[in-house]
């Protein structure tokens, strides 16, 4: 169930501030004005969980490792991939667990 992720910046003053989500958070966040038209886009991500995403995410931006919440564990519903309970609670293969 791939999904597509955007990371998008803002430049302040003395600070940048750097926003990944999804497409749909994305927009949600512009129509909410808290994701300013200012803002730029850096990349975009398809992948299949919240932590591919931001794993790949730090690749892009040459930071260290991401390290997801929590550990990994088997997908309850018997699919065969793990998921993070403690982050996203998504499964590649099921989506939504907790």
């Amino acid at each position: 169930m791939t999904t597509r992720y955007e990371a998008w910046i803002e430049l302040g003053e003395d600070v940048a501030s750097i926003t990944l989500g999804t497409v749909d958070d994305i927009a949600r966040l512009r129509r909410q004005g808290l994701l300013p038209e200012s803002a730029s886009l850096l990349h975009r991500i398809e992948a299949d969980t919240p932590e591919e995403a931001s794993a790949a995410h730090h690749v892009k931006m040459g930071w260290e490792p991401y390290q997801p919440m929590g550990r990994a564990m088997d997908c309850p519903k018997g699919c065969g991939a793990k998921f993070y309970p403690e982050g996203s609670g998504y499964c590649p293969n099921c989506g939504p667990i907790c």
